[in-house]
């Protein structure tokens, strides 16, 4: 044995020349230390392939078919049509935002249930946008509009320039013309104005 440290060495030598001692007296006394045979174990060579690993079998999933659970549906439509028992009697005397008060309910859903129970709502006394007091404010408005749309038919004002003055949408510039007959030019190709 071969080792840097000299001082260990010298300080294992006592212990080695004991073990000497012992082996040269157990031979002295007829003593034979038996060889064994080398163990001939040889591990199996890797073997190194090109060949690809099986492609693994798809993962086909099991259908489990859900029982029909009819018990919470029947329940759920019974209680709708008690709902709705109940807003077809108030829909003869109120009108549906006061239903929808009263009960706690979407007006959505209540379209929903005018729609599939065939009833219709009391209609609102004053407001909506039928109401005949809006009507005749949009009236007035319209025949304000007209009077300035016959202004700036005179100037030759484009059709375009009058909706951006009066600031309404070209549809609302049609509907007040056509009720109130006034023949306004549509400006044609390559030109600026409107004038007659």
């Amino acid at each position: 044995m071969i080792s840097n440290h000299l001082s260990l060495v010298e300080q294992l030598r006592p212990k080695s020349n004991e073990l000497a001692a012992q082996v040269e007296q157990y031979l002295a006394s007829g003593g034979k230390i038996e060889e064994a045979e080398p163990y001939n174990y040889k591990p199996k060579p890797i073997s190194y392939s090109n060949q690809m690993p099986p492609t693994p079998k798809p993962f086909v999933r099991r259908r489990v078919e859900a029982a029909p659970v009819p018990a919470p549906l029947s329940i759920r439509e019974e209680k709708r049509r008690m709902k709705a028992d109940q807003v077809i009697a108030l829909a003869a005397t109120h009108t549906q935002t006061e239903v929808a008060k009263a009960l706690s309910i979407g007006r959505r859903t209540l379209l929903s249930m005018s729609q599939e129970y065939e009833f219709q709502f009391k209609k609102a006394a004053r407001g909506g946008a039928n109401d005949a007091h809006r009507q005749e404010q949009v009236r007035a408005r319209d025949a304000k509009y007209a009077e300035r749309i016959r202004a700036f038919l005179e100037l030759g004002i484009t059709r375009r320039q009058c909706c951006g003055r009066l600031a309404i949408g070209n549809k609302a510039f049609e509907r007040i013309i056509s009720a109130h007959g006034i023949d306004y030019p549509k400006a044609h190709q390559g030109s600026t104005s409107c004038a007659v």
